[in-house]
């Protein structure tokens, strides 16, 4: 009997079988990994080029809700929505410029309108110049008023305590030389100065908008309506202003800007001016920035169509005056079409970095003494404030009263003048500001308490 494991015929048939069952496995492998490859690069040229990726989000510190500022934030949002989705932008009512800055430092908001005098942190950016801001000083025809002196003695509303607005005020003040307390001066909100304007219970309106604010086109367009005459002030050393404080500007007020039929104000009026400008931290993303620089300014049109102040949008001029510095997405935008500024400055920026480098300690430390000498003033003139509140408890007459009153005007003289030689900051300001009022505030009570016990 023939053993079949010794067959070298039966063998053959066995291996034949075993390579080609290996070969269709081979085959289907290489296959396999030839479907895998087109896969991965199919997914790769899907991912570049037509993924949908989530859009880049900002969101946008405006101002005050209606304002200007707002309003033209509100419809770049809006034009953004309709020409990209590679962009949203969100927009946040706010309080004024200084609480802007505070957010955009918080990184509670991405972008921020603000005036540019406003003080900023070291890594606030400009994206853009939005428009300017006009200083208005709105009277009564019958009071009286036909120039900044003749507010002496005059009930004069000018904006809340501790906003840019209210800073404004005592800038025109000083250069003027008004009276600290020959103004009556009385600090409100516009739309309740609005109303009593009209009412008759103040002179007139001092204010810083620009020249197609909602609020005051309705001011002048009340008063045309209940026939009560209006007249326009003039600024008429803004130019010396603006040597002062390199940060404001000179502009000139068309005649009948707001009133054609009058016409309001009577002829061409100079005024001072602020710009107000569109600013980021330079930790924002520069695709963001870029994206939204390229629309603001390729749709301006579509822009100034929706709000007539965006025909103002313009490319900040870093070359010129007081400036931030440009965040690198809206360079980006700006210069385009230039070569890069690293290559054209690589030398002179090694040589700033190595001097700036050497000079860093000094001046960290020059900063340091000339803030402490700031605060200390300002507490000072805060000792004095707490001083009177302390002496008045003590008092009964009527008159000593008076004399602490006095005091009290002549400190807000000192510490005004203060602030424009810079012996003390805007923040120290702002909290003089608030126990100033404090503190008057209880000398009338006080006053009242005598009375009632006389």
């Amino acid at each position: 009997m023939k053993d079949d494991k010794t067959d070298p015929a039966g063998e053959a048939p066995k291996q034949r079988a075993n390579m080609r069952s290996r070969m269709v496995r081979y085959r289907l492998a290489q296959a396999v990994i030839a479907a895998m490859v087109l896969a991965a690069a199919a997914f790769g040229v899907w991912f570049t080029y037509f993924r949908t990726s989530a859009p880049m989000v900002l969101t946008v510190g405006a101002g005050p809700y209606l304002s200007d500022s707002y309003e033209l934030m509100r419809e770049v949002a809006e034009v953004v929505s309709r020409h990209t989705d590679r962009l949203v932008i969100h927009v946040v009512a706010t309080r004024d410029s200084s609480r802007n800055i505070t957010l955009l430092n918080d990184k509670q908001v991405d972008l921020a309108t603000i005036r540019a005098d406003t003080p900023a942190i070291a890594s606030v950016r400009l994206v853009a110049n939005l428009f300017p801001d006009y200083f208005q000083i709105v009277a009564r025809g019958d009071s009286g008023i036909h120039s900044i002196r003749d507010l002496i003695d005059k009930q004069v509303a000018i904006p809340p305590f501790g906003t840019d607005e209210f800073r404004s005020f005592w800038v025109i003040s000083d250069h003027y030389d008004l009276p600290i307390a020959g103004v009556k001066w009385r600090s409100m909100p516009f739309d309740k100065a609005s109303h009593e304007i009209q009412a008759g219970t103040i002179d007139a309106i001092f204010t810083v908008r620009s020249l197609r604010d909602r609020r005051l086109l309705d001011l002048f367009e009340d008063t045309k309506l209940k026939n009560i005459p209006i007249r326009y002030l003039e600024i008429d050393q803004a130019d010396a202003i603006a040597i002062k404080r390199p940060f404001l500007g000179t502009g000139r007020i068309p005649k009948g800007t707001f009133a054609g039929e009058g016409p309001t104000p009577a002829r061409d009026t100079l005024s001072s001016t602020v710009e107000r400008v569109l600013v980021t931290r330079a930790d924002v993303d520069d695709e963001a920035i870029a994206e939204l620089t390229r629309i603001l300014f390729e749709h301006r049109l579509d822009l100034t169509i929706r709000f007539a102040l965006a025909s103002a949008i313009r490319q900040p001029d870093t070359s010129k005056g007081l400036s931030l510095p440009l965040h690198s997405g809206a360079e980006r935008f700006y210069e385009r079409n230039e070569p890069s500024f690293l290559q054209t400055n690589a030398e002179p920026l090694a040589l700033m970095i190595t001097v700036l480098a050497m000079l860093g300690s000094a001046m960290l430390a020059l900063r340091s003494r000339l803030m402490t000498r700031q605060k200390n003033r300002m507490d000072s003139y805060n000792y004095v404030l707490l001083d009177i509140a302390e002496r008045a408890n003590g008092i009964s007459d009527p008159d000593e009263l008076s004399a602490l009153k006095k005091e009290m005007f002549a400190t807000l003289e000192n510490v005004v003048r203060a602030l424009d030689t810079d012996e003390v900051t805007e923040e120290g300001f702002q909290s003089f500001s608030l126990l100033w009022e404090s503190v008057r505030e209880m000398l009338n009570e006080r006053r009242v308490e005598l009375r009632v016990r006389d």
